[in-house]
């Protein structure tokens, strides 16, 4: 089972592993720091100016960070993360992916999500359908 949520949310005792999908945390402690499923520093950068101009929102999120994003993780690194965590899954493993955003409707976590949901994937923790994420990651050149 997958799970998506906030690291502020996260019960260790519910999880085989937490995969921390951010790119820097300070003390793991018992995640695993999976920043192949992160954005890179200048897409993060982007979102930190986006927001302290007052501009980070629905719009900005889904016509500048949604396609900048799925287009970094058409990797190599990403895609073998991704197929690790579709395995694990497979195998009954109960794995949680995490963030510090508070929103995930305006996060990179359900942009993972969507990539899984569109594989098959059964998502839980998270509040919508974001399936076309993914459709948009596979249509992409």
């Amino acid at each position: 089972m997958i799970t998506v949520t906030n690291i502020r949310n996260i019960n260790h005792e519910d999880y085989d592993e937490i995969w921390a999908i951010v790119r820097s945390i300070k003390n793991p402690g018992r995640m695993k720091h999976v920043p192949e499923l992160s954005p890179s520093w200048n897409l993060f950068k982007k979102y930190l100016r986006l927001r302290d101009a007052g501009k980070w929102n629905t719009v900005s999120f889904h016509d500048v960070y949604v396609p900048a994003f799925l287009q970094e993780i058409r990797n190599a690194d990403a895609h073998k993360k991704l197929t690790e965590l579709i395995e694990m899954d497979r195998k009954g493993k109960h794995i949680c992916l995490a963030c510090f955003c508070p929103d995930e409707a305006l996060c990179h976590r359900s942009i993972v999500a969507g990539i899984l949901q569109n594989a098959g994937m059964q998502v839980h923790g998270i509040k919508d359908d974001y399936s076309q994420y993914g459709q948009l990651r596979r249509a992409m050149p």
